[in-house]
Formats: structure tokens, sequence, C-alpha cells
């Protein structure tokens, strides 16, 4: 329906400074991965708790917020605030959430994790979206990143099956195959903020949550989305050191350098298999070898990094 009635609603999304399209094309259809992911979490908490609840509650909040600004293009000033709201409910909602073990005998824990806990929260949601900028590869991460982290979470208790939490993180993962027919290379519609910002959020919550109850780990975890994060962070912090405005559009990220050479179709599916041959391994063995977790979150990122600065990502001109 959105792709049919998208010019009637304002949501045709035309080449701009951040986009790497050259038509016209449909946008905000990851509203159906968010109205189909809440109506199953509103349904599932009928008998998995008020914690499903407050997660489809954020993750909804959070997918009305993205929709609002795939309209509108909302400030800066007002997305922030509302984002840092919603991942504070969430931070909330998973607490108590183990302390990180630091140098010296120390721990990071309480007040302090939280507010860290919820700046990264932010930044995720925030990179998730300049992340989806071809077509098809946030649905692909996102399918990757859930479904590994069920993987993992299985792999140590197969009871884990039967749990709410699970049932919505598959609900999520097939209405986002479903979108996917759709948005796979050459795209008929994109997937929008709304999307973009629910499927963010549902991660968010699949990870506060596994990692409050000791299924998965802090470690494991960053190595999971470290594909889309290293990409982001590096182009971000190259950006900064220039003096650029954050927040200022752009096409510099190393997929879209990439994407302009070899197409969206062939950088899609190499970001899939970085996740799915680099990352999920290392993954895996940071949750058998949790005395190694750090070494391998260091062992994962430094060459996505160098694969990032190769590729140009954050580079002065594209």
């Amino acid at each position: 329906m959105i792709e049919r009635r998208a010019a009637a609603i304002g949501l045709v999304q035309s080449p701009n400074a951040r986009s790497s399209h050259t038509r016209p094309t449909p946008s905000g259809g990851g509203a159906a991965i968010a109205v189909a992911g809440a109506l199953v979490g509103l349904y599932l908490s009928l008998s998995g708790g008020w914690v499903l609840l407050a997660i489809t509650v954020v993750a909804a909040g959070i997918a009305l917020l993205g929709f609002l600004d795939d309209l509108f293009d909302l400030s800066p000033a007002i997305r922030f605030p509302v984002q840092a709201v919603l991942v504070a409910v969430l931070v909330v909602t998973a607490s108590p959430l183990p302390g990180i073990a630091l140098p010296f005998s120390l721990t990071l824990g309480g007040f302090a994790l939280g507010v860290l806990v919820v700046l990264a929260g932010i930044w995720w949601i925030n990179l998730f979206n300049f992340m989806d900028g071809i077509d098809g590869i946030a649905a692909s991460q996102a399918i990757i990143i859930l479904l590994g982290a069920a993987a993992l979470w299985l792999a140590q208790d197969s009871t884990a099956l039967a749990l709410p939490l699970l049932v919505l993180l598959f609900a999520v993962v097939a209405a986002a195959f479903g979108f996917m027919v759709r948005n796979w290379p050459p795209a008929k519609i994109f997937m929008g903020d709304a999307g973009s910002n629910f499927l963010a959020m549902v991660i968010l919550a699949v990870a506060a949550l596994t990692i409050a109850n000791g299924a998965l780990g802090y470690a494991g975890w960053i190595i999971l989305v470290s594909v889309f994060l290293v990409d982001a962070t590096v182009t971000l912090v190259r950006r900064l050191s220039r003096g650029e405005r954050p927040w200022i559009a752009h096409r510099r990220h190393a997929y879209q350098q990439l994407s302009r050479r070899f197409g969206h179709r062939n950088i899609t599916l190499l970001y899939a298999g970085l996740s799915l041959l680099w990352a999920l391994p290392l993954a895996w063995c940071a949750q058998a070898r949790p005395d190694l977790q750090w070494w391998l979150v260091i062992i994962c990122i430094v060459p996505l990094a160098g694969f990032t600065l190769w590729a140009g990502g954050g580079a002065a001109t594209e």
C-alpha cells in the first residue's frame, strides 16, 4: 500500500547529497516491518508480561518518530531527545545490566554504565539509519544480526526457543525478509527511517535483555554488529577530524564508496558475507571463551577498520 500511495503521502525519495540512487523511488516501506513487529509484540505481551510490552511500545515509538522524520525531515533537536528518552526506557526495562570489568580491578556498573549504554544506544539507532543507504543492506544486516544472536542463544539454551522474546525476534526477521523482496537490488521501495529505527531498536532490545539475563555478553554483541558499527564510526571520526558537522548529509561511508564502483548488489552481499563469515564466528568464539572475549573484539574490529579506511570511508572526497 505504501509503495502504491507513496507519491500521494509524500514518501518519494529523490536523489540527494546522501543517497546512492539516481532516480526518485518510493520510501517508507520499512513501516510495514514496524507494524507487523509491533502487532506480534502486543500479542505476545499478553503472555510475555510487561517487559515485552515495554519493548514493543519503545520500538513502535521509535518507528513513529522515524516515520514522521520521513514525512517532515525533523530537526536533530527533536529527534535526539526523543531517541534518548526511548533508549533510556529500554535500558531501565532491561536493568540491572551486569558490570563491565575494567583494568586495575575496577568495574563499570550502576548509573555510569546505564548512561554509557544509553549513549551507545542512541549512536546505534542513528548509525543504523546512516548505513541504510544502498539497496538491501540494512534489512539483510538486521536479519543476519538477529538470527546470529538467536543461534548463539539457542546453542547454550535450547529451551529459549519458547520464550516470547525469541518469538518476537523471529517475527521481525520474517517481516524483514518480506520487505527485502521489494528492497533487493534494484530496489522498488526504500526502507525509510521508520523501518531502520524499528530494526535498530529491536536489535538493541534483544541485546540489552540477553546481556541482562546472561545469555550473551557485551563482547559478543559488539562483534555481531561490528560490520555496521565500524564503517559508521570510522567514517564519523574521520569527518569530525576535519571539522565537518556530523548531521550534514553525505555519501562517504565505505559501503557507499564501494557501491559506486561495484554496484549495490555486490556490496550488500559483501557486507552480508563479512557478517556471516567474519563477525558471527568470532562472536561465537567470544561466547565460548569469555577469557578472550575482548581480545576477540580487537581481532574483529581492527581489520574492519583497515577495510573501511582502504575503501575510503569518511574520506574528504567521494
